[in-house]
């Protein structure tokens, strides 16, 4: 006879392995409010290691790399590690990485590689970082043809181990006329790529005694992006899109010089050129369907600038490029999430009149971060907007934050995921006689657990004191250079620590698990490097430079 008494089932009475399956598909804070309905839920919540890799990894917002070989135990670890050492700002272990001949302007920091190249143009210098203190650090090279002179370099050591190498060399007709070429290289061959089909892209020539070069370089998925310089036979610079494993052109758009010095990927198909001409952010969308646009989607314009002032240059960076077809030369078990990565946009603006080595106060240097996503959402919210531009004070201030950059150097490789260093010379802000860095994390999630655990202790202005400070206001940045007061209020969190007194350094960059210290000469010219680590095994934190 049935049971007419028998209570309906209940979500508790569901068994555990379909209870964290259902927990699997929850957002972070969705889950931890029903785990906190009964004992149960809580255990099946904290016990999973899954789960618990899943939920670390939203607040920390990276992505898993599913070619790692480490089971949940260790990329859990690992996880819990990295962020509290960059939570505390504290670092485990350092090195010196000496340099063995003469530097040229080429760096980047990408990929767990610094690479450099040197003052012939002709080789380029990397040099693995290390992740532990028993990783030895040791210079490699890769060669060119030696008729090539290096240019610029674009790497995608993770998705493709591909290095794009931008050159020149005379051309057989006129060798008063270069041939600008990018050479597609495997990273860790130093050959042609195995997936190219041809491994040289004819860029355009240009003439020998010409500036020629490429500026900006990026490569995402299936393609990669290139600024260049005006050529002898053009009037215009150019931004190029090519399809890199078969050298096909998808975008070819002609500027004035000066108007493009960077590419940043807002994803796969959306790109943003910085536009020094216009103070805008340009909009342009990949489709083979449309390869010579004429001009971008949509423009984001930056704050108005005062008569007389203009911006000389504007450098944008967002790290770690969106990366569509997986990251299968990457043994990390983790990576930063390209989508919620931060934005630097780098203004250099001076007075029509003033000369770039003049002291007087007729210029400014200023940071502006963003997300990446918000970008992408703007793009998208103000798409029945062709062509149009979007004025600062209808996007810019409650989703951007901006900061003084005289303060800092101009090293534009210091952000990887929601975080940014910013090493800081004390006399620009009245703080002690050591150098100092600051750590800003805009992680939303890293805002909100530290306004729920921050020092009892208010900071007062800026505290070099290893405490979080909270930074939820808007705030108000006047300069001569604007026509009006800057206002931002994208919040964030700071620490700030001294240097040891025996360290200087001109610039500190960082990658997802490192801090890398530059030290230069009266040229500018790199002469120490000092790898310092987070996240590492505690016993070896004894052995920080940081205070």
């Amino acid at each position: 006879m049935k049971d007419s008494h028998r209570s309906p089932a209940q979500f508790v009475d569901l068994p555990a392995e379909v209870i964290i399956q259902i927990f699997s598909y929850l957002a972070w804070a969705d889950a931890i409010a029903i785990s906190s309905v009964s004992v149960f839920l809580r255990t099946c919540f904290t016990t999973s290691k899954q789960l618990q890799l899943r939920f670390a990894s939203q607040v920390a917002a990276v992505t898993g790399n599913s070619y790692c070989q480490l089971d949940f135990n260790d990329r859990l670890r690992l996880l819990r590690r990295l962020e509290d050492g960059w939570s505390d700002f504290r670092v485990d272990f350092n090195k010196t990485l000496p340099i063995l001949y003469e530097p040229f302007g080429i760096y980047d920091l990408t990929g767990g590689i610094y690479l450099m190249g040197d003052i012939n143009q002709k080789v380029l210098h990397y040099c693995k970082l290390p992740s532990s203190v028993d990783d030895s650090m040791a210079w490699s090279r890769i060669d060119l043809d030696p008729s090539l002179s290096i240019v610029d370099v674009g790497l995608s050591v993770y998705e493709h181990d591909l290095i794009a190498v931008v050159s020149t060399k005379p051309t057989t007709v006129n060798p008063l006329l270069l041939r600008v070429e990018i050479q597609l290289l495997q990273f860790s061959t130093g050959k042609p790529h195995p997936l190219v089909r041809n491994p040289v892209i004819f860029v355009r020539n240009t003439s020998s005694t010409s500036t020629a070069s490429s500026i900006g370089i990026e490569i995402v998925g299936e393609y990669l992006a290139l600024v260049t310089t005006p050529g002898l036979f053009e009037a215009a610079a150019r931004f190029c899109v090519f399809e890199w494993k078969t050298g096909a052109v998808l975008l070819d758009y002609p500027v004035n010089p000066g108007t493009y010095c960077n590419i940043v990927f807002l994803s796969p198909t959306h790109i943003i050129l910085p536009n020094g001409l216009s103070g805008t952010l340009d909009l342009f969308i990949i489709s083979p369907s449309n390869p010579n646009p004429s001009g971008p989607t949509l423009r984001l314009a930056f704050p108005v600038l005062n008569p007389g002032y203009s911006i000389r240059a504007i450098h944008g960076r967002s790290e770690p490029n969106p990366s569509p077809t997986g990251l299968p030369y990457s043994t990390r078990p983790f990576h930063p999430s390209p989508e919620d990565a931060i934005a630097i946009f780098k203004l250099h603006i001076r007075g029509d009149d003033d000369d770039d080595n003049d002291d007087t106060p007729g210029w400014g240097d200023f940071s502006m971060f963003t997300h990446r996503s918000t970008l992408l959402r703007l793009c998208e919210e103000h798409s029945g907007r062709p062509g149009g531009t979007v004025h600062w004070e209808e996007w810019g201030p409650p989703v951007t934050r901006w900061i003084d950059a005289a303060i800092v150097p101009w090293w534009i490789t210091t952000s990887t995921g929601q975080r940014c260093v910013l090493s800081i010379t004390p006399d620009a802000v009245g703080l002690g006689s050591a150098p100092f860095v600051m750590l800003l994390d805009f992680n939303p999630l890293a805002v909100k657990r530290a306004l729920s655990v921050r020092c009892e202790k208010e900071n007062e202005g800026l505290a070099v004191d290893g405490c979080p400070n909270v930074n939820v206001e808007s705030s108000s940045m006047e300069s001569i250079v604007f026509e009006e007061v800057v206002e931002s209020a994208l919040p964030y969190v700071s620490i700030a620590r001294y240097l040891e007194k025996d360290i200087s350094f001109d610039g500190v960059l960082m990658d997802e698990e490192r801090l890398l210290g530059l030290a230069t000469d009266d040229d500018g010219r790199v002469k120490k490097i000092e790898v310092f680590h987070i996240g590492a095994d505690r016993d070896y934190a004894s052995s920080s430079s940081f205070k």
